[in-house]
């Protein structure tokens, strides 16, 4: 008899319940290889048809992960995995992997732009900009070291503290929607600030991006600094033969 055999439920969602509950329990690692449908469907004591069905589950619930021609995976929760030709904030990078996102050590300063900074935003140098530094979380966990720099005459004065995705605010209270985002991704040994925020040792590395965002106009609107931890995040790109 099956692992789930003698259950009045529906077998599916035995199936679903008892895979579910090797994840949790460590019996199914993070990066573990499931058995084969055969020897799992033969363990169950149950069809190959019901079987899938539990497997699409675990796998919209983003529990389990599919290699084409490799086999699947219990999915690595530690890793937040990004398609870097897609921009969207880190708040909604952290959601969309089943985790609630998070801020500490918050702070805004009015300053005057540095050479660099007027250069990317594009205006002049020490023209005021609000600089913005948070530690975002996952779960709890520190991730993201993050420094936005915006032009004050575009948001006008008085901006507070906010909670939320900077790219919600710009839309919802500033009706200004980010179009579409110039990046540079550069690894790091050490930054002092940053390796401190995410606690980090100096041989420890980082992974710098910086991006300009743009919004409909094609007018620079934000200067993002974002330290991440290479060990928890991943980004990807899709490439295509022309």
């Amino acid at each position: 008899m099956g692992l789930i055999q003698g259950d009045r439920r529906p077998l599916y969602d035995l199936a679903l319940k008892k895979m579910e509950e090797f994840i949790k329990d460590g019996t199914w690692p993070p990066g573990h290889r499931l058995p084969s449908e055969a020897n799992l469907s033969k363990e169950f004591g149950i069809s190959r048809m019901t079987l899938r069905e539990a497997l699409r589950v675990l796998e919209e619930e983003n529990m389990i992960v599919k290699q084409q021609g490799v086999g699947t995976f219990v999915r690595n929760r530690s890793v937040i995995e990004s398609g870097i030709e897609e921009l969207f904030s880190v708040t909604t990078a952290i959601e969309r992997e089943g985790m609630t996102a998070g801020t500490t050590d918050f702070s805004i300063s009015v300053l005057p732009a540095d050479n660099e900074e007027a250069e990317k935003l594009c205006i002049k140098v020490n023209e005021l900009i609000y600089r913005i530094e948070r530690v975002r979380t996952a779960n709890g966990e520190s991730m993201v070291y993050c420094i936005d720099r915006i032009p004050v005459k575009i948001l006008g004065k008085g901006m507070d503290k906010f909670s939320q995705s900077l790219f919600r605010l710009l839309d919802k209270k500033y009706n200004i929607r980010i179009s579409y985002a110039v990046s540079d991704i550069i690894p790091i040994n050490y930054h002092p600030v940053a390796s401190r925020k995410l606690g980090l040792s100096k041989n420890h590395a980082i992974l710098l991006l910086n991006q300009v965002h743009y919004d409909e106009d094609d007018r620079a609107i934000l200067y993002s600094s974002n330290f991440f931890k290479p060990d928890k995040f991943r980004f990807y790109v899709l490439r295509k033969r022309v």
